[in-house]
């Protein structure tokens, strides 16, 4: 062995083996006696929240974008919480949602879990601790200590959303579509019998995005689906009472715009823009493009912790009920925080009124995957409308036509057309010309 082999090697051994205060310690690189690592105790906790999403581009993290994720792990670092490695990357403290939300989706009871060093006081001091440093549109309502092995999505057992729109939206062809609309009993009743369509186990492919049909995740359980009772909201703007209706699903879990485009096609159905028997046509293996109703009215209510409830009754407290306490704090942020801003937003913005103006254009036969769809405007809408009214005329009166008629030799066929096919060909090209005349020039 040489001579540098022999100094590496008693070096290697002695700093194995030196002993500090009775202790093995390790060396640094530099030769200094390393510290001791203190290993913090850690636990799983809870986090109950609402928020306004109106700012925000959804709940889980983007790069370049605000999120609500964004701004509550940063609070979380800034209180030392989380260390900055943590805070680049959530997965290091297990940092979980129950519920993805989308663009401009708000939510009032949503959870959070997360791996922090434990402590006593996180149910009572954190939430205001968070609460000083979040934007205002951001409200922790309370921290509770959870299992271990808590998964905040895939130990929920089902979520419920609601959705707040203008009645208006309901309106019948010979209705006025405006704010001085009311909504009748008989419509209520039939967004009920159309609700409940969508009840049980269905494939929503059509009602997502890059799934197919043979995708068993395409199928989703829907528990309930109901219309409330409509209420008024007053304008202060324009000085008058406006009427919303809010309705409410709950299903074991959602596909990405589920919700939204099943009340787009439920609101085109009231309107009579598609018949009630599309929407079981929409469960089918054809690829049919359903409308998504505007993002600003979704809400995500509650989410349930049912069997994680009842497994852990004795040693944990509840996350699906946080109390009356915390109730009472969630009516006021939500009707503050986010309802009457949804009422206020609609109102001043009018999407929805912006979207009903589209959805008379919308192409239900269209590819939603496709990169290009078929621009409609309205002159080659009602010229189609036109061309398909002509083409029924034509064909009543060519049966007419044989019913009362008997045909002679001249009638027979010449070149494979007959001089009734002519006049016909001639009747729909003269209606055709009127027709669009009349649209161009309107």
């Amino acid at each position: 062995m040489t001579k540098v082999a022999e100094v590496a090697e008693s070096k290697a051994e002695s700093a194995l083996h030196e002993v500090h205060s009775g202790r093995v310690e390790k060396r640094h690189i530099d030769g200094q006696p390393g510290e001791t690592k203190v290993r913090i105790k850690k636990a799983k906790y809870a986090m109950l929240l609402a928020y306004q999403g109106k700012e925000y581009f959804g709940m889980q993290i983007q790069k370049g974008h605000p999120t609500i994720e964004g701004q509550l792990i940063n609070a979380m670092h800034k209180l030392g919480w989380i260390t900055e490695q943590m805070k680049e990357q959530p997965s290091l403290f297990h940092f979980q949602r129950a519920a993805r939300t989308d663009r401009a989706v708000s939510a009032v009871r949503q959870i959070c879990g997360m791996e922090l060093p434990q402590r006593d006081d996180y149910s009572i001091t954190g939430a205001n601790e968070l609460n000083a440093l979040l934007p205002k549109d951001i409200r922790v309502i309370g921290m509770r200590r959870a299992t271990n092995a808590f998964h905040p999505q895939k130990m929920c057992s089902a979520r419920t959303y609601s959705y707040t729109l203008p009645t208006f939206a309901f309106a019948k062809p010979t209705e006025l579509t405006n704010t001085a609309f009311r909504i009748k009993k008989e419509t209520i009743d039939e967004i009920n019998e159309l609700l409940s369509i969508y009840k049980g186990t269905h494939n929503f492919f059509n009602y997502t995005s890059r799934r197919e049909f043979d995708d068993r995740s395409s199928y989703r359980y829907i528990l309930s689906f109901e219309c409330g009772e409509p209420f008024l909201f007053h304008d202060d703007f324009r000085n008058e009472d406006v009427e919303f209706i809010q309705l409410t699903v709950k299903g074991q879990s959602f596909v990405l715009h589920q919700i939204r485009k099943m009340i787009g096609m439920v609101i085109t159905v009231v309107r009579e823009l598609q018949y009630r028997s599309y929407i079981q046509r929409t469960f089918e293996s054809d690829r049919v493009d359903v409308p998504k109703a505007p993002g600003l009215g979704l809400l995500l209510e509650r989410v349930h912790y049912d069997f994680y409830d009842k497994r852990h009754e004795k040693t944990h407290e509840p996350l699906t009920d946080w109390g009356p306490e915390a109730e009472a704090r969630i009516s006021e942020v939500k009707f503050e925080l986010i309802t009457k801003e949804i009422l206020i937003t609609e109102l001043r913005q009018q999407c929805m009124l912006q979207w009903l103006a589209d959805l008379v254009h919308h192409d239900f036969c269209a590819d939603p995957e496709a990169e290009e769809l078929p621009k409609k405007t309205f002159v080659t809408m009602a010229a189609g409308k036109a061309e398909e009214a002509a083409r029924e005329s034509c064909s009543v009166k060519e049966n007419t036509n044989k019913e009362s008629v008997v045909p002679s030799e001249n009638d027979k066929e010449t070149n494979g057309e007959t001089p009734l096919a002519e006049e016909k060909e001639v009747n729909f090209k003269s209606f055709m010309y009127v027709v669009s005349s009349k649209w161009l020039h309107k």
